[in-house]
């Protein structure tokens, strides 16, 4: 997917083990999380004025679980 970044949030830790954020060139950021007890994806816009994006590390693509891959895929429709 053409300038699709995935982020993390080192400074949760295990926490948010479960959580990636997204952003497509320079649009929204969506925050990605798993809901183990529903075996579910869930996504919700970020509202940036509430933290800043220094707060984000650039996550590899292969850390991306198979099924976030998916999903993400379908929200970025190119």
């Amino acid at each position: 997917m053409h300038g699709l970044r995935i982020f993390i949030r080192l400074d949760k830790g295990p926490i948010e083990n479960n959580v990636f954020y997204s952003q497509r060139s320079h649009g929204p950021i969506y925050r990605w999380h798993y809901e183990k007890h529903l075996a579910r994806w869930y996504v919700a816009r970020v509202d940036g004025s509430h933290w800043n994006s220094n707060e984000l590390c650039t996550a590899s693509w292969q850390s991306v679980p198979q099924e976030l891959k998916a999903q993400l895929s379908e929200h970025y429709i190119e």
